[in-house]
């Protein structure tokens, strides 16, 4: 089915002419009864949007053909219910298919003519409601109103969706591949999160209200029993306060353990840490201009100068409502997390990725995540914790996604391990929790936390602006990316610095994965002719065609493009593949770079590392093609013909801790 929708957008593509006709029958047939159950017209109308975004098509023609095919269409349907009435339920295909006539018959008697535009958004009824309209003698006068009223609106929403991603992307791929790759990232993520939180709306909050009022039916006939008591007063609505400590109890113990679980991997040098150089160096991997400005910013705008500005305006609009014990306890709060990040800091010694000449030289926990989760944590539970609850939680998404931003931003500048972040929001959020088990009985009707939020608000803008324009061109070139290429002699390579070099490939989680089985001194260029001599071929581009071979449940491994890899968050500079021995099967080859060059008489060479695995084309279901690695390589020998490779070059076979290497150079 993708390749079929691949196809037509290709179409599209190349025949602009014939571009809108192929929308409007595309748009009718997606409505046409039973018909429009089998045509995928939403993912086709959002490709031909992309490529009306891109500049290849008239938006306009493209917004107009779409509605009238969607008009024609549910008239099609409508026109069938009407000449056929209740007979067309005994009609093939519609016999096939009667509970979705049925269905639709009943949800038209439950909004009347509003089902017409309201259908044509429901998949499952889209190609149905026209026609039971048409069986149930709906007059053709309120029926077209609102089929066209409705179709204006369809129209531009499945398009336009399209059109903006192919004009973003259209942008971004003109200014950097990295930064459309990362924006691509961020709407992901936000998607992601914003599908999660609309799942526990609608879906998690009705399902736990169920399951509350059955164990409260259950519990309420064993009241004699002290803890179904105690379970009983917790589930009632009017016990928020006892519930609310259950939560913060919960999140205080999550970030005790979170932190001492990262604690022991940073002592012991255990996984989390391997992860942190391959996320590291993968953050790098998409720095532009552009980003390094927007995280610069962001750090700033967490810096202990602003944080403690904010915090000292919260301190004094709580002393100004007589609020002392909150204020006091603010005030803790913050001068703990500030001291513990500079204790522990001073205790582990940690290295930042970088050095930086004007930070301190450790990096364990980050301050700028621990201060900004500390004090936005205490006013995040200060909103929360108020008696205006229709809008408490803006200020908490707000306040979340602020203090996200800042830890990002000090993982992508190189000033902080992932580790060192989420160690610091760990600490900050479980002081935060503890703030508000404390202060969990006070009454917030007098303390006005709206002005409170606002005053802090104003606060953040005014410093953090004022912090900015004094010093981003600082900060900028502070955080400017740096790379830290070490040199060494040919001698002391071959001699043994060659195992300063790592055994094996680090994923993005920290795991270790297949072994490098060749060094080579010299361009990356100079390793791809010699590969190609030897009958190793670049894989297959990620190009439409390539996608829809994978979408194929017979495709062999020489038609399948490479999947992504990366070596401590680097990706590989070239991939090769070779025939294996079986049309299921080939070898992958990939060249990575390293920290290191080799030096010669005219300057230096680059370092690189080889990797080879064993793929095996994966088919699940019978409807897809996929490589996965069948099994590592790990003799040298057999992944490349040494002595072929070899000749004319200085060649050295030695004995690493997890096999044998070989070391080569032009």
């Amino acid at each position: 089915m993708s390749a079929v929708i691949q196809a037509i957008i290709d179409f599209a593509a190349a025949h602009p002419g014939l571009a809108g006709l192929l929308v409007f029958l595309t748009a009718a047939a997606e409505a046409i009864a039973v018909i429009g159950v089998f045509i995928p017209g939403t993912a086709i109308l959002i490709g031909v949007g992309a490529i009306a975004g891109l500049g290849h098509l008239s938006l306009w023609n493209i917004l107009i053909w779409a509605a009238l095919g969607a008009i024609a269409g549910d008239g099609v349907s409508y026109w069938l219910g009407r000449r056929y009435r209740h007979r067309i339920v005994k009609l093939w295909p519609i016999s096939r298919r009667p509970d979705l006539l049925l269905r639709s018959e009943r949800f038209i008697g439950k909004h009347g003519a509003k089902s017409v535009a309201i259908g044509r958004f429901v998949p499952a009824l889209r190609a149905f409601v026209p026609l039971a309209a048409g069986t149930l003698g709906m007059s053709p006068l309120r029926f077209y109103i609102a089929n066209i009223l409705s179709a204006l609106v369809w129209s531009p929403a499945h398009i336009l969706p399209g059109t903006l991603a192919g004009i973003s992307f259209g942008l971004l791929e003109g200014i950097s591949h990295r930064l459309a790759f990362f924006a691509l990232l961020l709407v992901l993520l936000a998607v992601l999160a914003a599908w999660l939180l609309w799942l526990a709306i609608s879906r998690l909050g009705p399902a736990l209200e169920s399951l509350r009022r059955s164990a409260v039916t259950r519990l309420a006939t064993r009241r004699e029993v002290w803890l179904c008591r105690w379970l009983l007063r917790l589930l009632d609505p009017a016990e928020a306060g006892m519930r609310n400590m259950l939560l913060l109890g919960l999140i205080l113990a999550v970030a005790i353990l979170g932190f001492l679980d990262l604690l022991v991997d940073v002592i012991a040098h255990d996984e989390s840490v391997r992860a942190d150089g391959a996320v590291s160096s993968f953050f790098q991997g998409l720095r532009t201009p552009w980003g390094d400005s927007a995280m610069v910013i962001m750090t700033m705008l967490g810096d202990m100068f602003v944080t403690i500005s904010v915090g000292l305006v919260a301190i004094a609009w709580l002393l100004w409502r007589r609020a002392w014990r909150l204020a006091a306890g603010l005030g803790i709060s913050l001068l703990l997390a500030s001291v513990f990040v500079a204790a522990v800091k001073l205790l582990l010694g940690v290295p930042r990725p970088v050095s930086f000449t004007a930070l301190s030289e450790f990096s364990f926990p980050s301050g700028h995540a621990t201060m900004a989760a500390t004090l936005y944590g205490v006013l995040a539970w200060i909103a929360f914790a108020s008696p205006y609850r229709h809008w408490r939680s803006w200020p908490l998404l707000g306040m979340g996604a602020f203090v996200g931003a800042i830890g990002v931003s000090r993982i992508y500048l190189a000033a902080h391990w992932p580790s060192d972040v989420a160690a610091g929001l760990l600490f900050g959020f479980g002081l935060a929790a503890t703030f508000g088990l404390v202060f969990r009985q006070v009454d917030m009707t007098r303390l006005r936390p709206r002005g409170l939020l606002l005053a802090c608000l104003l606060a953040l803008v005014v410093v953090g602006s004022s912090h900015i324009a004094l010093g981003f061109a600082h900060y900028r070139t502070l955080y400017a990316p740096r790379e830290e290429l070490q040199t060494i002699s040919a001698e002391a390579w071959l001699d043994g610095d060659w195992r300063r070099l790592p055994d094996r490939r680090i994923d993005l989680e920290g795991d270790v994965k297949e072994r490098f089985l060749l060094q080579w001194a010299g361009s990356p260029e100079a390793l791809r002719a010699r590969l190609l001599a030897l009958g190793w071929l670049p894989p297959r581009p990620w190009e439409a065609a390539a996608v829809s071979a994978m979408a194929s449940g017979a495709t062999s491994a020489a038609f399948l493009p490479a999947l992504p890899t990366l070596q401590s968050g680097t990706e590989p500079i070239f991939m090769m593949v070779a025939p294996g021995d079986s049309p299921a099967t080939r070898m992958n080859l990939r060249v990575w770079p390293s920290r290191f060059r080799v030096a010669t008489a005219a300057g230096s060479d680059p370092l690189l590392l080889v990797s080879v695995v064993r793929e095996r084309v994966w088919h699940p279901l019978g409807l897809f093609s996929i490589p996965r690695i069948d099994a590592p390589v790990t003799d040298p020998g057999l992944a490349l013909d040494a002595a072929r490779l070899s000749e004319g070059l200085l060649l050295r076979e030695v004995q690493s801790d997890a096999g044998r290497i070989f070391l080569i150079k032009p």
